[in-house]
């Protein structure tokens, strides 16, 4: 099959390195494989097999055309798409290119990475995203409780459930990263720096543990508007001293294999790659119990569940595996059992039936 996939941009993020998984995967069983991106502004931070031939469109995303201004913007994503010639088009939340598809009679399955009952836009994009989905062949999301969500409100656009990969660890030992200071045990925290990551919740929280641990870091690391906001919060709070904000880090593998536990503090998720990727790499896990976390940890298995808001509960949590080491080698072991229970190959699989499913 040629198989045209499609995203605004391959910068740091979920949905992006998961693309990255999806393109490589599938040109590695044979099929033709193309990735569009439409945000040349947005500087590659994955990379992209050999196999995987790459469009750029240049379009930003993130721009609000007019009416009429759309007109043009529809006109040179038909052309691009028409130019790729696909059999079937994959779009990871790009709702626009979905029109050049249906315009051109191009099958196409959408895929959403947030939870979708969180998502606002206008009146008119409501309009026509539900115009363009109800003509998907399928609306994939990432948790059953979206799926039901959808089957609830929109049962026209043919929801289904495909979870995002963890992919096995290599069992080489990467280096310890340069800003880890010498004897000091960790608890990161990665993503961007907004409010949806409730980053402000986990330093709340690390009030309530710091000093009762005082060989341990909050190591934060991510990019984003809150930036300033959050490290004037550890300040507030008295925290600075202890908690460590870094920039996006390519090549996160040494920072899990040498920290000790993985908190995450979000009022809604998708399906976290970056909670995967540390399970994977033995992380024991402390979340909030949202949407993606709630399936993905086991709580009393391979972590905690705390209730939405009771960062006394999450400081609790936290504090129950950073004192005892025994339990957290457990949860850890336990916790790479992650990548059998989301194995890239079932992922790959779900995918390639749906595209063959579309074409037929």
């Amino acid at each position: 099959m040629k198989i045209t996939c499609v995203i605004g941009t391959l910068g740091g993020g979920g949905a992006e390195r998961v693309m990255t998984y999806l393109a490589d995967g599938l040109a590695a069983r044979g099929h033709e494989v193309i990735l569009l991106t439409l945000d040349d502004s947005v500087p590659d931070f994955y990379s992209l097999s050999s196999a995987v031939h790459r469009v750029r469109v240049n379009l930003p995303t993130f721009q609000k055309p007019s009416f009429w201004g759309g007109i043009p913007r529809l006109w040179r994503l038909m052309r691009a798409v028409r130019a790729t010639k696909p059999d079937v088009v994959i779009s990871f939340m790009t709702v626009s290119v979905l029109a050049a598809c249906w315009l051109l009679r191009v099958p196409y399955i959408y895929a959403d990475h947030l939870d979708v009952r969180y998502l606002a836009y206008s009146l008119k994009w409501r309009v026509l995203r539900n115009f363009l989905l109800r003509r998907a062949y399928r609306v994939t999301v990432l948790s059953e409780r979206d799926r039901k969500f959808i089957a609830l409100y929109h049962p026209r656009w043919k929801p289904a459930v495909i979870y995002n990969p963890a992919l096995p660890v290599g069992k080489d030992t990467a280096p310890r990263p340069e800003f880890f200071k010498e004897g000091k045990k960790y608890v990161v925290a990665i993503g961007r720096l907004v409010q949806q990551k409730g980053f402000d919740r986990l330093l709340e929280a690390w009030r309530r543990v710091c000093d009762d641990f005082p060989d341990w870091q909050l190591c934060i690391i991510g990019a984003g508007p809150d930036e300033a906001e959050l490290k004037g919060l550890a300040e507030t709070l008295d925290v600075q001293y202890s908690v460590q904000f870094v920039p996006p880090v390519h090549g996160l593998q040494g920072v899990y294999q040498h920290a000790q536990l993985y908190a995450m503090s979000s009022r809604a998720e998708g399906f976290p790659m970056v909670l995967l990727e540390a399970m994977a790499a033995g992380l024991p896990a402390v979340s909030f119990n949202c949407t993606g976390p709630d399936v993905i940890i086991r709580d009393g298995v391979d972590g905690f569940l705390v209730k939405q808001n009771y960062t006394d509960r999450l400081a609790a949590k936290m504090a129950e595996l950073m004192k005892d080491d025994e339990k957290r080698r457990q949860f850890g072991e336990r916790a790479r059992e992650v990548t059998q229970r989301f194995s890239l190959q079932a992922y790959l699989d779900a995918y390639e039936t749906l595209c063959k499913d579309a074409v037929k």
